[in-house]
C-alpha cells in the first residue's frame, strides 16, 4: 500500500514579508495527543494510504482530504491500529479537498475529535499534527508531532491541488501518510486538516523554512454536513496531476505505472509543448470511468477551455450544475492502462454527479 497524495505537493520558493515567531517555553502544551490518537484512522484503498479522523463517533463519520481517496476504490480504515474495516465514501469535493467516509459496521468504543475555531489560531501558538507517516504500512501507529503555527504565508500557486479557500500554516514537516490528518490546538481541538502540500519559504534573513499547509477547521465545518449527506460535487472520480508539475513522475509507484516510462512520457509531453492534466487513475463505477476515461490520458481542454492546472479545472467545475455534461478532449501519454500510443487524440463526455 502506497500513498500518492504528498507528492502532489506544490513546493515553491517564496519571499515572506512577515516572519513568524516560534512557540515559547511559557506557552501551555497542546491538548492530550495520546487521547486524540484513538480517533485518528489510517485510510487505505487499492493503491493509496493516508490519514483521517473521526468527527462523529455516533454516526461513524470520518473526515479526510479528497486527494487521499481521489480515483480510489475499495476503501478501508484502520481504527486505533486495529484491523482494517470497510468504509463507504459518502461525499467528496476535489476543489475543496475534503471528503467524508462512513464506517460500514459499528465500532465499539469509537471516539471523535471536536472541530475548533481556526480563526483563534495565531502565529507562535503550539499545535500538534497527528497522522500515519509510514504510509501503506498496515497496523502502523499514529504519530503525534508538536510544532507551532506560522503567520499567514504568501500566496502559493498550486498545480496539482486546488487553490484552497482557507489555510493555516505550521512548522511540522509532514510525511506522505500524514495527509488528511488533524492539526490540534493547545486545547486538543482540530484547527486544520493536513493537505500534503507545503512551501519552502525564504525569510528576510536569507534562511529558508518549510511551511506545511492545512485546511482551516472553519472551512471544514462548512463543508462536512453536505459531504456527509452525499454531495460529490467537483469529483467525477478521477485522480489528476498537472503535466507542468515537476513531481508528476514521482507518483508512478502509487499509480502502478513504470516510473521510467512515466518520466519519459512526462519529458516528451513537455518537450512537445503538450500541457494539461494527467489521469493517474479513475474510481470504479464513477462518471469518469463510465465516460471511458483511462489511466494515462491527458486532459487538455474542458468545454473548449484549456486546462493546465487543478485550480483552472476547478474554475470550470465550481459553477457547473449536478447532471451537467462536460466535454473533455486530450491526448494519450503512451503509458498507463489501455496501451494507447503517445499523441493519440481522444474525447469524452463526463456527466457530473453530486448535489
Amino acid at each position: 500500500m502506497r500513498a500518492h497524495i504528498s507528492l502532489l505537493a506544490a513546493s515553491a520558493l517564496l519571499v515572506s514579508v512577515c516572519g513568524a515567531t516560534g512557540a515559547t517555553a511559557s506557552e501551555p502544551a497542546p491538548g492530550d495527543a495520546e487521547q486524540a490518537k484513538s480517533a485518528v484512522v489510517q485510510v487505505m484503498s487499492n493503491s493509496a494510504s493516508g490519514t483521517g479522523f473521526v468527527y462523529d463517533a455516533g454516526g461513524g463519520l470520518i473526515a479526510t482530504t479528497a486527494y487521499v481517496i481521489a480515483g480510489e476504490s475499495g476503501l478501508k480504515v484502520a481504527v486505533a491500529g486495529g484491523a482494517p474495516v470497510s468504509a463507504r465514501l459518502m461525499g467528496s469535493d476535489l476543489c475543496q479537498d475534503l471528503a467524508v467516509l462512513k464506517l460500514t459496521s459499528p465500532q465499539t468504543g469509537l471516539k471523535g475529535l471536536r472541530l475548533g475555531d481556526s480563526d483563534l489560531l495565531f502565529g507562535g501558538d503550539p499545535i500538534t499534527s497527528l497522522g500515519y507517516p509510514d504510509a501503506g504500512t498496515p497496523g502502523a501507529d499514529v504519530v503525534a508531532v508538536s510544532g507551532a503555527a506560522y503567520e499567514t504565508a504568501a500566496d502559493v500557486g498550486h498545480l496539482s491541488t486546488p487553490d484552497y479557500p482557507a489555510l493555516i500554516h505550521h512548522s511540522v514537516d509532514t510525511k506522505p501518510g500524514d495527509t488528511g490528518g488533524p492539526v490540534l490546538d493547545k486545547n486538543g481541538d482540530v484547527v486544520g486538516v493536513n493537505t500534503g502540500t507545503w512551501i519552502d519559504e525564504q525569510q528576510p534573513t536569507g534562511e529558508k523554512r518549510r511551511v506545511a499547509e492545512a485546511i482551516s477547521s472553519n472551512q471544514v465545518k462548512d463543508e462536512l454536513p453536505g459531504l456527509a449527506a452525499g454531495s460529490t460535487k467537483n469529483d467525477p472520480g478521477w485522480w489528476l496531476g498537472a503535466v507542468s508539475d515537476p513531481s508528476l513522475p514521482q507518483q508512478a509507484g502509487s499509480a502502478e505505472i513504470d516510473k521510467s516510462a512515466l518520466q519519459a512520457a512526462h519529458k516528451r509531453l513537455q518537450s512537445e509543448g503538450t500541457d494539461g492534466l494527467f489521469v493517474f487513475d479513475v474510481r470504479k463505477g464513477s462518471p469518469a470511468e463510465k465516460a471511458g476515461l483511462r489511466q494515462g490520458a491527458v486532459i487538455t481542454t474542458v468545454n473548449g477551455e484549456a486546462v493546465t492546472t487543478v485550480p483552472e479545472l476547478c474554475e470550470i467545475l465550481e459553477p457547473a450544475s449536478p447532471g451537467e455534461q462536460l466535454n473533455l478532449q486530450g491526448v494519450y501519454s503512451g503509458v498507463g492502462a489501455g496501451g494507447h500510443r503517445f499523441g493519440d487524440a481522444w474525447t469524452a463526455d463526463v456527466q457530473l454527479a453530486g448535489s
